[in-house]
């Protein structure tokens, strides 16, 4: 089967989901991907939860196993000269290089931009970090937590749920996963300058900066137009906006437009509060907000989520479930459009996975490699490609190198 990246070879040294996320999203196109793990310990994510059946072990986790489907996988530490010289090995053939060590880490050990670029002048070498290479933020520790509340994301989180008295709540990993996927594009765009000049870079992806990118509509874009700083509120203004409880869940309405307004009333029988001169204009009901989400409440209460979302595609109204990921998995929507996969894993079996978000007619999304059991690909990789006799390799592995 013809892939979109199959021509392109990658090597990703990435730990938990910046970076595997990025080499996952190549190898999903067709790109090999190598994925250079420490050895005895691997990526971190091989000890994150979810475990299958609660039993932790290195090739149980659920985030591992999706982060890394796709990707041949082999075992080297990078702080021994044997190490350094292998990977400079691996990367003479590369095309791209992936990692998410803080800045500086490679370039102690040799293996930085400045070095590698002189064995192979084409590499593309993408560095996914907290705050960026450069900066006064560049040498602190960070992650996701911190990237969303310096980034000025978690100022609006939630929206209609809290107040600025309040403090405010985490999403989580919406740096994390943000960040690679900027990287993974940045790095089609620095592998297609590449393929016009034989030509490498290095490009630097800052998960603050992903964030602040994700929250340009709430916060970003509000104080350089209008010198306004936008924070949660505690109700809305115009409207009935807001989630309101139903039989199992909740379900949102938007319901701001007068126009949606009279098609909600008409689904609800015309109740006798829809004369209610605090309800006439949205902004009388914005104002009056607390008050309607109760009496629509006592409506929504009586429902379901399904029930509801049917109500609201015949009246045409916007309105819709705050769904579980049960319902997701459940949905006809995503089953008929096969956004969910199934795939073999040696140890942990067949389970299911979300798969991609975009659709090729020609060169399609597939699943063709379960995520790599550490160091499973070594013999493969360093004898069969680099070289290293079966003699050397358990000598390898003797002295920790693999």
């Amino acid at each position: 089967m013809k892939t979109a990246l199959q021509d392109v070879r990658v090597i990703e040294y990435g730990n938990l989901i910046s970076a595997p996320y990025c080499g996952k999203m190549l190898a999903d196109l067709g790109a090999e991907v190598i994925k250079v793990e420490k050895p005895g310990t691997g990526d971190e994510s091989r000890r994150r939860q979810p475990f299958l059946d609660d039993i932790p072990g290195p090739d149980r986790s659920g985030l591992f196993l999706y982060l890394n489907a796709n990707k041949l996988g082999v075992t080297l530490n990078l702080e021994t000269a044997t190490g350094q010289e292998i990977f400079k090995k691996l990367i003479k053939d590369a095309d791209v290089f992936i990692e998410n060590t803080r800045p500086g880490t490679l370039d102690k050990l040799g293996l930085g931009y400045s070095d590698l670029r002189l064995l192979n002048p084409a590499l593309v070498m993408t560095s996914v970090t907290a705050f960026g290479q450069t900066g006064p933020y560049k040498d602190y520790q960070g992650d996701d937590f911190i990237a969303w509340f310096l980034s000025g994301a978690a100022s609006v989180t939630p929206h209609f749920a809290g107040s600025p008295e309040k403090p405010p709540l985490y999403a989580e990993d919406q740096a994390n996963f943000c960040a690679p996927i900027a990287a993974a594009v940045a790095t089609m765009m620095a592998l297609h300058y590449q393929r016009r000049t034989g030509l490498g870079q290095q490009v630097d992806i800052s998960q603050m900066e992903s964030d602040i990118m994700a929250n340009a509509q709430f916060g970003a874009m509000h104080w350089p137009y209008a010198h306004r700083i936008v924070t949660r509120t505690s109700k809305n203004t115009v409207g009935l906006e807001n989630f309101l409880r139903c039989k199992d869940g909740w379900v949102f309405f938007h319901c701001s437009e007068q126009q949606h307004w009279e098609r909600l009333m008409e689904a609800m029988g015309h109740p006798a509060f829809e004369k209610d001169e605090r309800f006439k204009t949205k902004l009388t009901r914005g104002a009056n907000a607390e008050a309607l989400e109760k009496l629509v409440t006592e409506w929504t209460t009586q429902h379901t989520k399904a029930e509801l979302s049917a109500i609201a595609l015949k009246y045409r109204y916007p309105s819709g479930p705050a769904n579980t990921m049960a319902d997701v998995l459940a949905s006809p929507h995503f089953k008929e459009r096969r956004f969910f996969a199934e795939w073999e894993h040696p140890v942990a079996g067949k389970l299911t996975y979300p798969g991609a978000p975009y659709k090729f007619s020609a060169t399609p999304w597939a699943v063709r490699l379960p995520a790599p059991l550490l160091g499973q690909h070594n013999e493969e990789i360093y004898c069969k490609r680099l070289g290293y006799s079966r003699q050397e390799l358990a000598r390898l592995y003797e002295a920790g190198v693999i």
